[in-house]
């Protein structure tokens, strides 16, 4: 845990226990009276007297008792309500159960919440009314923010696993949605006792309620304020106890869970650089990082001694294998590393002057694109909006931009992030990050998710940045293809692997019944159609590529096979028995049968999980002896890596550990959406070497991929384009030069 995070929750823990139990401390009975009333500090009353006279020290050491007590069932009745009411209304969406409690909550927001805090006040006891306002004036606005959480983490890769492993919704929700938004509703919890201490005092200070004689900070400051003048302690101790109390109680709400913070991280994985700074770059140049080392919270080091230049004008790439250390290296020179590792040692100059890369700094001179470009997007805004954002650059270049990256305007200004195929979100938070035209560009994985016509304008945007004598351009790739047509210069990190060659298919001989066919099959999405009248069929040891420009249909016809998106026509069936196709509808054996890897490498695995529980589900879940090392070490990975969570991998990491976990469940037919799209070559050929091994036991594959070297490895190729998906004749490759 971050040492600072640590440290709130021990002062935050100290400070309830010091409001709870200072009273048994109090030198005095706070009841009685030890003199004139006000009378200044001195002698046995350390703060004074009060308005009767009482020892000011004994009553604010017993003073909190109530009003913590108080605020924290206020405050746990709220959140638990909030929480309960967010998950039921998230998770059903804009069904009528759903609708219902959004629309309680607006209705309950629309009532001044003053008005009903003095009608409570006057006809309840004041601990009644304290948690019933707390609950009128807090659970909805909880429920709001945990029901939007909800509908986006629904459709995370994670909770689609669990759905495809046949889990109920409520086992969904308390392993897999709650532990994700712990920190959400931690935070909720937190405000709402803040909220009730607010209250309480409010109530305290009206004198409501309360005895003369009974110890509350709220009603000393009530009694105390004609006396301020007199004996100010009388008032400043009680408001300061009251302040010290909300300002603790906020210090430990938790920090925004990303989901993307895999990609801030990068890799644990130790690495050292082929290139020293004394050969990448000459003496002038203007961005330089020298002697980087990074270590992590026990000091071990991660990345050590690296270095880079770049001139003005250049475009630098970085590559090497997947979890080699290239995300931690530029992150470590902008001081952008997550937490639990820090920059031991290393300088970074910009033109020539050393700087700290402050926040100013990098809102200056930095443009970068995450690893996962979509999970930065807010879901709430619109692809136009999200472009122009932070930039003071027009509509109109926006348009432009965007129309250059292959995306047309007119029909996605006003989307929202969910509504956009991968491909099509990587350009939308590529666009936004060209738009500004930053002096320093880095971009992390660009390509990704790219077919090759989009990749084609990629790099001529790239292109115009080279030689321009100003900017400075890092890419981080691991296609050695793109990275020679883009860059001046390459820079290796990590050792490489060595090349490995995709083999060819198997040549599967078709059976009397394919393991998965569709027929008559019509997909659309958000009311565009992507696909009319298809057919398809895998055989038992088949693999089956499809290939097609972005934001045809690909992702949604793997999702619509496994039962997570509703076609509008067609037949489907598994081992010559109908299948149906919602996942509420099917058996057991069925949903074992057909496994998905879906494409986002950030959504696929619960941040709040360690790598051994996603691989264990799936193993419990179908009843099947596994081990989690081996199934780690067959996708080649560390079996170390059991202990992780998701945001201490790379993202060629997370994409093997979601492929492991759909391998698991000892599928018939495995469904994958761009599994190499994160990988260096060597490591996609030997993902794919390992499909051979599995196929030649019978498994049936449906690969989408815009690698044209992987769709090499295929028996057959479906090229879904134009709402039609037609066969298209493989091309035997082999990616040797791409690996080397």
């Amino acid at each position: 845990m971050n040492p600072r995070r640590l440290g709130a929750i021990v002062l935050g823990a100290t400070m309830l226990a010091c409001a709870v139990w200072a009273g048994t401390l109090a030198p005095h009975d706070p009841a009685a009276s030890m003199g004139l009333p006000w009378t200044p500090p001195g002698g046995q009353a350390p703060l004074g007297t009060d308005s009767a006279g009482r020892d000011v020290l004994s009553r604010l050491l017993a003073g909190g008792r109530e009003i913590t007590l108080t605020a924290l069932a206020a405050a746990l009745v709220a959140g638990l309500a909030g929480l309960a009411g967010g998950l039921a209304a998230g998770w059903s969406g804009d069904c009528r159960c759903g609708r219902l409690l959004s629309g309680l909550a607006d209705l309950l927001l629309a009532v001044p919440f003053l008005l009903v805090a003095i009608v409570l006040a006057v006809a309840l006891p004041v601990p009644a009314a304290v948690i019933a306002g707390t609950v009128f004036g807090g659970a909805p606005l909880g429920l709001r923010v945990i029901r939007d959480l909800v509908g986006h983490v629904r459709g995370a890769g994670y909770v689609e696993a669990a759905r495809g492993r046949g889990e109920r919704p409520a086992v969904i929700l308390v392993r897999e949605v709650l532990p994700s938004l712990a920190g959400a509703a931690s935070a909720d919890v937190i405000l709402r006792f803040v909220l009730a201490i607010q209250l309480a005092a409010a109530f305290g200070m009206l004198g409501l309620d309360t005895g003369p004689s009974e110890p509350d900070w709220g009603l000393m400051l009530r009694e105390n304020l004609p006396g301020a003048a007199l004996n100010p302690w009388a008032l400043i101790a009680p408001a300061m106890a009251l302040t010290l109390l909300a300002l603790t109680a906020v210090a430990v709400v938790p920090g925004p869970v990303r989901a993307r913070s895999a990609s801030r991280r990068g890799s644990r994985r130790g690495a050292t650089s082929r290139a020293t700074t004394a050969d990448v770059g000459g003496p002038g140049a203007t961005f330089a990082a020298e002697g980087l080392t990074v270590v992590d919270q026990a000091g071990r080091p991660i990345v050590t001694g690296l270095g880079l230049r770049a001139d003005a004008g250049e475009v630098v790439a970085l590559v090497g294998p997947s979890g080699g250390g290239k995300t931690t290296m530029v992150r470590a020179a902008l001081d952008i590393l997550g937490p639990g590792l820090r920059r031991e040692t290393g300088t970074v100059t910009w033109q020539g002057t050393e700087v700290r890369a402050s926040r100013r700094w990098r809102r200056a001179y930095v443009g970068m694109l995450d690893q996962d470009p979509a999970v930065t997007l807010n879901p709430l805004m619109r692809v136009g909006a999200l472009v122009l954002e932070g930039n003071d650059r027009t509509p109109t270049e926006a348009r432009a931009l965007l129309r250059a990256l292959g995306l047309d305007p007119g029909r996605i200004w006003n989307r929202r992030p969910r509504q956009l195929s991968g491909g099509q979100a990587q350009r939308v938070a590529l666009a936004r990050t060209l738009l500004g035209d930053p002096p320093l560009l880095i971009l992390d994985e660009p390509t990704s998710g790219l077919d090759p016509a989009a990749l084609d304008l990629v790099a001529k945007a790239l292109e115009r940045r080279r030689g321009d004598g100003r900017s400075v351009t890092l890419v981080i790739s691991h296609d050695r293809e793109f990275v020679g047509r883009v860059a001046d210069r390459v820079v290796e990190i990590g050792a490489s692997a060595a090349p490995r060659p995709v083999v060819a298919g198997t040549g599967a001989r078709p059976e009397a019944f394919p393991v998965l066919a569709a027929t008559r099959m019509s997909l659309s999405h958000g009311g565009v159609p992507l696909l009319g009248d298809g057919a398809l069929a895998v055989h038992p040891g088949e693999l089956v590529a499809i290939v097609g420009p972005s934001g045809s249909g690909k992702s949604t016809l793997l999702r619509t096979l496994a039962g997570l998106h509703a076609p509008d026509a067609g037949e489907l069936s598994l081992r010559g028995r109908r299948l149906a196709w919602p996942l509420a509808e099917r058996d057991q054996s069925s949903l074992q049968a057909v496994q998905l890897v879906t494409q986002d490498p950030a959504g696929a695995l619960n941040p709040a999980h360690r790598v051994r529980t996603a691989l264990s589900r799936p193993l419990r879940t179908f009843g099947l002896e596994g081990d989690v090392p081996d199934l780690l070490g067959r996708v080649g990975l560390d079996p170390a890596l059991a202990s992780r969570r998701p945001g201490e991998l790379s993202g060629g990491q997370r994409q093997r550990v979601a492929l492991a976990r759909a391998l698991a469940a000892r599928p018939a037919v495995l469904l994958a959406d761009e599994i190499t799209s994160a990988l260096d070559a060597a490591t996609a050929a030997a993902l794919v070497l390992l499909l051979a091994e599995l196929r030649a036991r019978g498994l049936a594959v449906l690969l989408v991929t815009h690698d044209h070297t992987i769709a090499a490895a295929a028996d057959r190729v479906l090229d879904l384009h134009d709402q039609a998906l037609t066969p298209r004749p493989p091309v035997r490759t082999e990616i040797d030069d791409r690996a080397r």
